[in-house]
């Protein structure tokens, strides 16, 4: 609905000569019966409408020129009702305006001069029933191709009494729906001249809140001829309070000037205009200040600055109400720091991991509703100073926002986190039934051990290093989400520590292990490199290919990160070995070692030796170097099937050797390192060895010479 200063001017205007009409047919057919009937008829042939009077009426000639009448109504334009229908019966059968009594009265003497000095007109018990058209028509607009522009009839108008008194009115837009209502309306207009301001008094309730507004225009002679005139308008009530002091453009409906709108609770703001936010954190107090600029459905919005809680923006906006009915906003804001966390709702469960590291135990399983991006278009460029997300922190933040269709897309080009940097995406879909989203995350050169600590409260990893993702959920919460993630993720971190647990300790002596010894606060293992790739499907991260590399240690492992219940169960199997190579160095060489479970809630995750493993893989060792047929190699095949041949024992390692020189010198070659021993291996083959002995008869005796 297209409703603005203008045609309220127009309307003014138009009800003003109705009623001076009306006022001089009252006495020039006297007596008021006859009055009423003629006044009726003149009426309608100059607005097209039906003027309809109650037989009370009272007539005065001196000192004003006046009536009073109960019961008046004024018709919509003819052909108008039917098409109204959209708006609802009530609003096409109800007339254009009606009142309970209608008192009206105009000093003699300026009229006779040319000028209309209305003493008093006062509307009580009105009802105003406005109604918009899909085509463009209303039914507040009267003809006025009968009065030519450069015709003025019109010296001076002066108002001294005009009142609405608990009055009604209704608005119907031309896409239909229910319809906005002013009740309880108290309005009250006062104008001295055409040349001298005219105020605008009104209180009224509007969605249960009580609404006190307050306008003065310069020059209302502007206003008639489509000129432009200074304006001032103020608005107070407990969702919001609001100021313009500007520039009104008659002939074209524009505003300019300065706005100030501000309240307590935004929240309660969005509840009262019709979208609620539902319950959480935040969204309280806030204010905009700046210049508005509006002409037809676009407003701009410059040097804005706007404070929502203890955010502070500032930047140009452009508001757009488009034909499909959604708000379009256009623009570039900036602010210094925007804390998240006020904003999202209260984890359902914390606890606190070692080290004292607060971490949620349980995702939220609170409602997602995004179906509010289905009510605005916006394409923002952001410029942040910080940001900060649950434990997260960012900085020097650079993002372009897109909402369209119901999808929000979040393009953040350039973030410093955690002394790195990197690009990120965001999508969230809201079209459909179910919420949807997308997240892409390159990080390089960051800091694990705080990136791992304030994103999931894992603090056993310490390095600098890569991080990449990309994955998709959908659900009703963000603990649905969670369980459904699907796509990928790798991270490579160098020069780091991996804390809880010293590998090369484990890796060299089976007691460290079995006693505890390497594990704790205090143990921790140096690494030159640690990395791995993840598979996602149905929250639950995936890797056969972790890996660590440091000097004179390897590491391999394999296990699931399970996203949706913040669980981890992972198998590494490190390895002492002779080689000193790190970053680059080649996994797979040969050593000895202890594997480990890794296992757990984030907030408390365990390291233990996989005895069973152990047990297991030397078991198989030992009896796969028996002799091929004997008991203890069929037992072999029985629990681990049939291994490949091997010799009892190792090859020996070659004796060292001299060489001739030249000159008949000799040269020592070194002889190459003994392959290091197993102490469990060693103990099972002693026991092995033990029992063959035991089992071996006793030689016969030498016969008798």
């Amino acid at each position: 609905m297209k409703f603005n200063l203008k045609t309220v001017g127009i309307a003014v205007g138009a009800l003003v000569g109705v009623i001076v009409l009306a006022a001089v047919l009252f006495v020039v057919f006297f007596p008021k019966e006859l009055a009423a009937r003629e006044a009726e008829r003149r009426i309608e042939e100059a607005t097209g409408r039906d003027l309809t009077l109650g037989n009370d009426i009272s007539v005065s000639f001196y000192p004003a020129l006046g009536f009073s009448v109960n019961n008046v109504a004024l018709s919509n334009p003819q052909d108008f009702e039917n098409a109204a229908r959209r708006g609802g019966a009530a609003a096409a059968e109800a007339p254009f305006i009606s009142a309970n009594r209608v008192v009206f009265a105009v000093k003699l003497l300026p009229l006779l001069r040319g000028s209309v000095e209305v003493k008093e007109l006062i509307f009580d018990g009105a009802q105003v029933n406005m109604v918009a058209k899909q085509d463009g028509a209303n039914n507040w607009t009267f003809p006025t191709e009968d009065t030519p522009e450069d015709q003025t009839t019109l010296e001076d108008l002066r108002l001294d009494d005009v009142r609405m008194i608990d009055g009604t009115i209704s608005f119907v837009g031309a896409e239909g729906g229910a319809p906005l209502v002013l009740s309880d309306v108290d309005a009250n207009l006062a104008l001295q001249s055409l040349d001298a301001p005219a105020q605008l008094e009104a209180a009224f309730d509007y969605r249960g809140e009580r609404l006190d507004v307050t306008s003065e225009i310069a020059t209302p002679r502007a206003m008639l001829e489509k000129g432009e005139t200074p304006m001032t308008a103020q608005l107070a009530s407990a969702p919001l309070n609001a100021s313009f002091n500007g520039v009104f453009d008659a002939e074209t409906g524009a505003l300019n000037g300065a706005i100030d709108a501000n309240g307590d609770s935004l929240r309660r703001l969005m509840a009262w205009v019709g979208s609620p936010m539902g319950e959480g954190g935040g969204f309280g107090a806030y204010r905009v200040t700046g210049q508005m600029a509006r002409e037809g459905e676009t407003t701009t919005l410059t040097n804005t600055d706007l404070r929502l809680d203890n955010i502070n923006a500032r930047g140009n906006l452009t508001l757009i109400n488009q034909e499909s009915g959604r708000l379009r906003i256009n623009g570039a804001l900036a602010a210094s720091a925007i804390d998240l966390n006020t904003y999202l709702p209260a984890p359902a469960q914390s606890t606190s991991g070692e080290g004292g590291v607060a971490v949620n135990t349980a995702w939220s399983n609170d409602p997602i509703d995004l179906t509010g991006l289905r009510a605005l278009d916006a394409d923002i460029n952001f410029t942040l100073g910080s940001l900060r997300f649950q434990r997260m922190s960012f900085s020097d933040v650079a993002m372009a926002m897109r909402v369209a269709n119901g999808a929000l897309d979040a393009r953040l080009s350039r973030i410093s986190l955690y002394d790195g940097g990197g690009t990120a995406r965001l999508i969230a879909d809201g079209s459909g039934g179910t919420p949807r989203i997308a997240v892409e995350i390159n990080a390089q050169n960051v800091q694990a051990e705080t990136l791992l600590r304030d994103a999931i409260g894992f603090d056993r990893i310490a390095g600098r290093g890569r991080l990449t993702a990309s994955f998709v959920g959908a659900g009703v919460s963000q603990a649905a989400i969670m369980r459904s993630l699907r796509g990928n993720a790798s991270f490579n971190f160098n020069d780091g520590e991996l804390k809880g647990v010293n590998l090369a300790q484990v890796a060299r002596t089976v007691q460290a292990a079995l006693s505890g010894q390497a594990v704790g606060a205090a143990a921790s293992t140096d690494f030159a490199e640690l990395s791995s790739t993840f598979t996602i499907a149905d929250g639950v991260m995936a890797t056969d290919n972790l890996r660590m590399l440091n000097p004179f240690v390897r590491l391999e492992g394999r296990g699931l990160v399970n996203i949706g219940a913040q669980t981890i169960d992972m198998r590494i199997a490190p390895r002492a070995v002779n080689n000193i190579q790190g970053q680059g160095g080649d996994v797979s060489v040969g050593g000895l070692g202890i594997p480990f479970q890794i296992s757990g809630p984030w907030s408390r995750v365990s390291f233990r030796p996989a005895l069973e493993d152990v047990v297991q893989d030397q078991l198989r060792n030992v009896l796969s170097q028996q002799e091929s047929g004997s008991p203890l190699s069929r037992l072999g095949e029985a629990l681990f099937g049939r291994q490949p041949a091997a010799t009892t024992t190792p090859p020996a390692e070659p004796p060292a050797t001299t060489t001739p020189a030249e000159g008949g010198a000799t040269t020592e070659t070194p002889a190459q390192p003994a392959r290091p021993r197993n102490p469990l291996e060693d103990l099972l083959n002693n026991a092995i060895r033990g029992s063959q002995k035991q089992a071996e008869p006793a030689p016969a005796p030498a016969p008798a010479p």
